[in-house]
């Protein structure tokens, strides 16, 4: 398999780095996004530079496969579309740990943590975060750029627009359809449609705010 660089240096990086480790696939470096204050290393992979250095250790590399790190689903998004003139190769990293149907289809850039489950006919978009513990159900559709936290439940036939982020401990309810850039706090249970944009918790789930476009979700 080609070497990876990842891009971002925050707690995604660092899941990034430890499932590849156990793979054993070799993790040439990782750059600093836009933003962040990057450490000299993670464990014993160095940190190369910044976003800005990306051209030269990107070509110098060999062009490696790519991984981009990056809590703010819509700052993950930014960079991804700065990288389509490069015609980069994303890859995934899928804990040995994780449980994953024959039948589910995960999209490139997606990282699946140990102990998550990803059950029959699922379909798990590209550039998603799916954390330890979390469970995606039968017949669920995970859109792109989205970030379901530890113990996060999706039960069947759930719906999860593009850009969402589902805290931890919530559970959203069979055939609910959560819509574009939602929030899903922390231990809710979801049991209507949420609209775009919007912020639900509690048990049962209510709406809070209204998020403007471009706001991002940091942290998970």
């Amino acid at each position: 398999m080609k070497p990876v660089l990842i891009l971002g240096t925050g707690a995604q990086a660092k899941y990034a780095t430890d499932i590849f480790l156990n793979q054993g696939r070799n993790v040439i470096g990782l750059l600093g996004l836009p933003g962040e204050t990057p450490p000299a290393n993670i464990g014993d992979i160095p940190v190369t530079g910044g976003f800005d250095n990306f051209s030269s250790v990107y070509n110098k590399a060999g062009r490696p496969d790519i991984l981009v790190c990056c809590a703010n689903n819509t700052k993950k998004e930014e960079i991804v579309r700065q990288l389509d003139s490069f015609a980069v190769n994303y890859t995934s990293a899928i804990h040995p740990r994780a449980v994953i149907s024959k039948s589910a289809v995960i999209g490139e850039g997606t990282i699946v943590n140990a102990c998550a489950v990803v059950q029959p006919f699922a379909k798990i978009g590209c550039h998603v975060m799916v954390h330890a513990g979390a469970i995606v159900e039968h017949d669920c559709c995970v859109n792109d750029f989205v970030n379901i936290a530890p113990r996060a439940t999706l039960t069947g036939h759930v719906r999860v627009g593009k850009g969402t982020t589902v805290f931890a401990g919530s559970v959203v309810l069979p055939s609910v359809n959560i819509g574009d850039g939602a929030v899903v706090g922390a231990g809710a249970v979801v049991r209507n449609d949420v609209s775009e944009g919007q912020t639900v918790v509690g048990c049962p789930a209510v709406p809070i705010k209204q998020f403007r476009k471009g706001d991002g979700v940091e942290n998970v």
